[in-house]
C-alpha cells in the first residue's frame, strides 16, 4: 500500500480520515452555507505532512526552504 506508506498514515488511521473529511463535504455538499472551510481545516490538521504531500505528489512541487519552487500551482 504505496499510498500509506507516502501519507505516513496506518490503514485505519488513513480511513477514519477519509470518512471524516468525506461526511463533511457529504452536508456542504447539501448545505453549502454551512462548514464552508471544515474539510480543508481537517486535511490540515497535520499540516506538514499533508501539505508536502499534496503538493509533491498531486502538484509536482518541491519546496525549499519553506518557500514553493513552482508558482503556478
Amino acid at each position: 500500500m504505496s499510498h500509506l506508506t507516502e501519507t505516513g498514515y496506518g490503514y485505519f488511521e488513513h480511513l477514519l480520515r477519509a470518512w471524516k473529511v468525506a461526511g463533511v463535504l457529504l452536508v456542504h455538499g447539501l448545505v453549502p452555507s454551512i462548514w464552508k472551510t471544515k474539510a480543508s481545516e481537517l486535511l490540515c490538521v497535520n499540516s506538514n505532512r499533508t501539505r508536502k504531500y499534496l503538493l509533491e505528489k498531486q502538484y509536482g512541487i518541491i519546496e525549499s526552504g519553506g518557500r514553493s519552487l513552482s508558482e503556478d500551482y
